[in-house]
């Protein structure tokens, strides 16, 4: 089976569940998306085998790196025999003994969720099936698609009060002395009260949608804080109610408003990092794959 097709007319929901019902290995892949990237997704007997809202920026990796999961000495191995053969750089590392094994199915399934919910905002572009025999990055770890849908549309109706509570993608995070829960540990690490949504979306490899969630839950959890930003949750309110109380006042007078969405146009550039910054400088590395 060989399918094509613009996702004005299909949804990726629509794409899933109809080559989730064909025998065999499919790779689906999708061009033109918010960020003007491919998509891979792996599926095999109903069930998510591998799959990336961007392949060129190797989120899984990058779970794993934050997660602790990799050391230096072993990335640097698997970036030189992905390179080298051709393969999933997770693929790699799981091949090489250089990840630690027990990390992989929460993370992965994680991964996999956060993914997912991104990919359904791609409404333009178009998609194609091929059948293959290898699918990148397969751990031998797989999640039916059916299992997975409740997860996915948790996510999603999550992230618009996470997105409001952010502020912004311009926001900076603070570490604030709460109990961090130990699936966010990873993305907590990278709080420094410097980094912004966008850059920590960028770095975590926690994905668009999901990034902003799990800093919400942070937040909530009362570990992180937002310390700046062009306009804070209040204020917003605060505007949003002057708007109301003084509906002929000229446009010029009222505040501007804040895009509360990190999702369309992707993420804001990240700023330069420092060149002792051995985390920055690995996860650069793992782009380049």
């Amino acid at each position: 089976m060989q399918l094509s097709g613009a996702l004005e007319a299909f949804r990726v929901q629509d794409v899933l569940g109809l080559v989730g019902r064909k025998p065999g290995q499919w790779k689906i892949t999708l061009d033109g998306g918010p960020r003007g990237h491919s998509a891979f997704i792996g599926l095999r007997d109903r069930q998510v085998v591998s799959i990336s809202a961007d392949s060129s920026h190797q989120d899984l990796a990058r779970r794993l790196v934050i997660e602790g999961a990799v050391g230096t000495t072993g990335l640097a191995q698997a970036l030189r025999h992905a390179s080298e053969n051709r393969l999933g750089l997770v693929r790699s590392l799981v091949d090489s003994d250089t990840v630690d094994p027990a990390v992989i199915p929460a993370t992965v399934r994680a991964h996999v969720v956060s993914s997912l919910a991104s990919l359904t905002h791609w409404r333009t572009g178009t998609f194609s099936v091929d059948a293959v025999d290898v699918l990148p990055d397969d751990v031998e770890v797989a999640f039916p698609l059916a299992e997975l849908s409740a997860d996915v549309m948790q996510l999603l109706q999550r992230w618009r009060p996470a997105a409001d509570l952010l502020g912004g993608p311009t926001t900076v995070i603070g570490v604030y002395p709460g109990a961090v829960p130990g699936r966010l540990r990873g993305l907590h690490s990278l709080i420094d009260g410097h980094r912004t949504v966008a850059e920590l979306t960028e770095a975590s490899g926690h994905g668009e949608i999901g990034t902003v969630v799990d800093l919400a839950d942070l937040i909530e959890a009362r570990c992180a804080v937002p310390i700046s930003g062009p306009m804070g949750a209040v204020e917003q309110r605060l505007a949003m109610l002057a708007a109301l109380e003084h509906p002929s006042e000229p446009e010029r007078s009222r505040p501007s408003q804040p895009n509360l969405s990190v999702i369309p146009g992707g993420a804001a550039q990240a700023e330069p990092v420092e060149e002792d910054d051995l985390l920055a400088t690995i996860l650069k590395g793992v782009r380049g794959v």
